[in-house]
């Protein structure tokens, strides 16, 4: 038993999702206007199994670095979603990416 405490935190650092350059400029919003003349790309989930076990500050900033990083692998800019909010308690982790065009 005291050998899963030694690993656990091994396994938490295997779990956590680190910004590239290109996820760095994407932009989460929850306000419509600013994605409303943007080409939508597709529906994107935050989603990670790790979130029951983290604290709701993490699971959020957990959430949106996941979306970022689905976000530039689909060419997107923008993240429209409810996680954006800084009052954002969950559960909804799903949002829509978008491209704009400076």
């Amino acid at each position: 038993m005291p050998r899963f405490f030694i690993l656990l935190p091994a396994l938490a650092l295997g779990a956590c999702a680190y910004h590239t350059s290109r996820s760095s400029i994407v932009v989460m919003t929850d306000a419509k206007s600013v994605v409303e003349n943007c080409t939508k790309l597709g529906e994107i989930d935050g989603q990670d199994s790790v979130q029951a076990i983290m604290t709701i500050d993490k699971t959020r900033d957990s959430v949106i670095t996941r979306m970022k990083l689905r976000a530039a692998e689909m060419d997107g800019t923008h993240v429209f979603a409810a996680v954006a909010d800084i009052k954002w308690k969950g559960p909804d982790t799903k949002g829509t990416v978008y491209k704009c065009n400076p």
